[in-house]
């Protein structure tokens, strides 16, 4: 992942969780469908599902949320990171997980008095998925440097 140019993306509003089917599924979630497509479009369509990275770095009240692939077909490899909090839903998914998740995209929105969530059918198969606490070091420069730009942002 080194030679190609790094993309940091941290415009998406957080993780949703689904644990309930075949396989647990991790959402992208976004607050409007036009970054939703573009990230799809733009990004994520181009990477080979065997070459995507997920990692979870665990603290005592937030997680660092890190995704990331090289796409050889765009000459790029692009990053989602987030620092999120530790949620009941994200304990139960690092629970299920036994292996592989999916990886699907969702847009969540206003819609009258509440909020709907609307879920589309892209989908990507993560079969690299870690779960790590915070003091743990991943050896892949890309998720080293992700992590170092999630900690000058909480630092801010």
């Amino acid at each position: 992942m080194i030679n190609s140019k790094i993309n940091w993306f941290g415009d998406f509003l957080g993780l949703g969780y689904h644990v309930f089917d075949v396989r647990p599924t991790v959402y992208l979630i976004f607050d409007n469908k036009r970054k939703l497509v573009n990230a799809w479009n733009q990004m994520i369509k181009y990477w080979p599902d065997d070459e995507i990275k997920m990692r979870f770095f665990e603290g005592d009240v937030n997680y660092e949320f890190i995704l990331c692939c090289q796409s050889r077909i765009l000459q790029e490899t692009n990053v989602f990171l987030k620092s999120l909090k530790i949620s009941d839903h994200y304990k139960q998914f690092m629970e299920e997980y036994i292996g592989s998740a999916s990886l699907q995209l969702a847009v969540y929105s206003p819609k009258n008095k509440t909020y709907e969530l609307e879920i589309f059918k892209f989908k990507k198969k993560i079969t690299d998925l870690k779960f790590l606490k915070k003091q743990d070091v991943d050896d892949d420069l890309v998720i080293l440097q992700a992590r170092e730009k999630l900690g000058s942002k909480e630092n801010c």
